[in-house]
């Protein structure tokens, strides 16, 4: 294995991943994507305004969004202090990249992937495949995020959509968001 690919390697044996994920709503293969880390991508077709998968994670409020992932420790309740413990003892970033605003005090953190889906590696596009559908509360009284296919998606192609300008800091990433153009 070449040196550079061993964190990669090791990430996925961690996450314990598969070529495909064909279960439940998933028809999808997490795979490198070139100059983005692992991507996921479509092992089968998807038809326009198909289902694709749930975006699941931690449900968390807006005081431990901003307490977690604000830039400092103000407000940390021992439950913050003991998130963190477990993510270090995991080796599980505490970044806040994998976070979807719900309601402006309700998120979903999907950083974990112990308790997140594969849709946690939809990566951002530009020019998306995928739309990101937000429902406050589901069925089962949780929230509900999804993602919904924008048009046709043939199988092997990227998964992507718009994170849009609430994501980047353009000075520092250097990014294109749809909602710019």
């Amino acid at each position: 294995v070449a040196k550079n690919m061993l964190p990669s390697l090791l990430l996925a044996l961690a996450l314990r991943l598969t070529p495909d994920l064909r279960q439940g709503d998933a028809a999808v293969r997490i795979a490198n994507s070139p100059g983005k880390g692992f991507g996921a991508f479509a092992a089968r077709p998807f038809a326009f305004r198909e289902t694709v998968g749930d975006y699941t994670g931690e449900v968390i409020t807006k005081s431990q969004h901003t307490a977690r992932y604000g830039g400092k420790r103000e407000g940390w309740t021992p439950e913050d202090e003991t998130w963190l413990a477990s993510r270090s003892e995991r080796g599980i970033t505490a970044t806040g990249d994998y976070v979807v605003r719900v309601t402006d005090e309700l998120f979903v953190d999907a950083e974990d992937p112990d308790v997140s889906s594969w849709c946690r590696f939809v990566n951002h596009d530009p020019e998306p495949n995928l739309a990101l559908k937000v429902l406050p509360k589901g069925i089962d009284g949780k929230p509900r995020i999804w993602f919904i296919t924008l048009h046709p998606v043939a199988a092997g192609e990227e998964l992507c959509f718009d994170y849009g300008p609430d994501f980047w800091v353009p000075e520092l990433d250097g990014v294109e968001t749809g909602a710019r153009k």
